[in-house]
């Protein structure tokens, strides 16, 4: 998420649930020519997110309708440029990190994992995210201080109904345990 990072996220939330920003930043989103990989990629976190919060049918039609007008292909080009061992690497390298720096290297992946789920492609990413999960569990103590957000990230009905994407969240939330 480029253009709201999480400190604009709060800033921009102003009363409004994370939910509606993100569907005000998808209308946004898909209200100029999305015309390379890196936009469309954009394009499919945002929906991503904002699907794994409950948007409802209606609130991302018009980013379904883009992806069956050929965004679906942009999105999966991007997805095939992701280095997804370098974001693994990232996070298995994170002892003695900042909590920030801790933030963004989870963030990075996992607005890349809301993409992939949003256009069906999870088996891009199942394989990391058991790695991310694994490497949580062996080193928990950078992830501590998310507790309190895969805790609420394992409210999230789509999250906790697929363990075996988003394991890398009940993780995160049961960090404190392994620590």
């Amino acid at each position: 998420m480029d253009e709201l990072d999480k400190d604009g996220l709060a800033a921009a939330l102003d009363g409004r649930s994370e939910l509606d920003v993100l569907v005000e930043q998808l209308d946004e989103l898909l209200a100029e020519a999305v015309v390379s990989a890196d936009e469309a990629l954009e394009v499919a976190t945002v929906a991503g997110l904002a699907v794994r919060l409950g948007a409802t049918s209606d609130q991302v039609a018009d980013a379904r309708q883009w992806l069956d007008e050929g965004g679906l292909e942009l999105v999966e080009e991007g997805l095939d440029e992701v280095d997804w061992d370098e974001l693994v690497d990232n996070l298995d390298n994170l002892e003695g990190a900042d909590d920030h720096t801790v933030d963004e290297a989870l963030s990075d992946f996992d607005d890349l994992v809301a993409a992939a789920a949003f256009v069906g492609q999870e088996s891009r990413v199942r394989e990391a995210a058991r790695k991310v999960a694994a490497i949580i569990r062996l080193v928990p103590d950078p992830f501590v201080f998310m507790v309190p957000t895969g805790e609420q990230m394992m409210g999230c009905r789509l999250v906790a109904s697929d363990l075996d994407l988003y394991d890398y969240w009940l993780a995160i939330a049961q960090a404190e345990s392994w620590s």
